[in-house]
């Protein structure tokens, strides 16, 4: 069943999509909460030299993971359909 999930037309870009609009959600709310829409101090924390891989290896890996599964439910009930 995974095989043909991934295997299936517009699965990776509705991975990507997903993730991209995660990102971006989740950095806009973290910067209402924790930064109180300070962009400039947002930046100056988070690409900080010190921080800055771990900044991306963590919006990257969880806009990943959450594509990637809410992708994989969206096309499992797809291919759940056309088999029936």
């Amino acid at each position: 069943m995974l095989s043909k999930i991934l295997h299936t037309k517009g699965f990776l870009k509705s991975v990507l999509y997903l993730a991209i609009a995660f990102i971006a959600v989740y950095n806009l709310v973290d910067i209402g909460i924790k930064f109180n829409f300070d962009v400039s101090l947002y930046i100056q924390e988070r690409f900080a030299s010190d921080n800055l891989l771990r900044f991306f290896v963590a919006n990257i890996g969880s806009g990943f993971v959450y594509g990637f599964i809410i992708s994989y439910f969206k096309f499992r009930s797809k291919v759940k359909k056309d088999e029936n």
